[in-house]
């Protein structure tokens, strides 16, 4: 087993790091979300029991559950984008070694001064093109790490008192639709079973 790995094992490890690191981001949002009913179906079950007390601790607990959640999609879409980023100048990078390639062989066949030129031009502007993909790895590999940190709170994670209060409101009336519907069809059996009696 070599002691130090080569450039293309340490890009393998990061994608699959990277894919781990997604796989986990998908797994915590799943079961936040599951929290999150769980919370939203106390707080309107403590509501309609007059539960105040209950009511404000189930409150408390899905608004910090879904702060967390909306945090964990953004970092999830975060590194999607790097990812991406990541992939597309690995393919620039590919395709400057084979233009390079392709202008060290017509510098070879041609052996002119101008070409020579163009060709050192060239490389210059793809070694440029290779160092952003360096940097973007340098960039990925740092980032996988710290995202899994507790993070600022963002604008688009913040949930509020209002966006609680609906969430219960419509829990509580579909709840409701439910029983009246459920009230209506046994009424209807009722009515069906005694016409047939007659």
């Amino acid at each position: 087993m070599p002691l130090f790995k080569s450039k293309e094992e340490r890009r393998i490890e990061r994608n699959i790091q990277i894919q781990k690191t997604l796989g986990m981001f998908d797994s915590q949002i799943k079961k936040l979300k599951k929290q999150e009913a769980g919370y939203l179906k106390s707080a309107r079950e403590a509501k309609s029991a007059g539960a105040l007390q209950q009511c404000e601790l189930a409150k408390k607990a899905l608004k910090a559950t879904m702060s967390q959640r909306r945090r964990l999609d953004h970092q999830k879409l975060t590194l999607k984008i790097a990812t991406q980023m990541k992939e597309q100048a690995e393919a620039h990078g590919q395709f400057a070694k084979a233009l390079t390639g392709v202008s060290k062989t017509i510098a070879d066949l041609f052996k002119a001064d101008d070409m020579v030129k163009t060709q050192k031009d060239f490389e210059m502007a793809m070694g440029k093109a290779q160092s952003m993909e360096q940097r973007i790895d340098l960039f990925l590999s740092s980032a996988s790490g710290s995202m899994l940190g507790e993070p600022a709170e963002e604008d688009g994670a913040a949930v509020s008192d209002e966006e609680i209060e609906g969430l219960i409101d419509s829990e509580a009336a579909q709840a409701e639709q439910s029983v009246d519907k459920e009230i209506e069809e046994g009424l209807d059996e009722i009515k069906n079973e005694l016409e047939q009696e007659k």
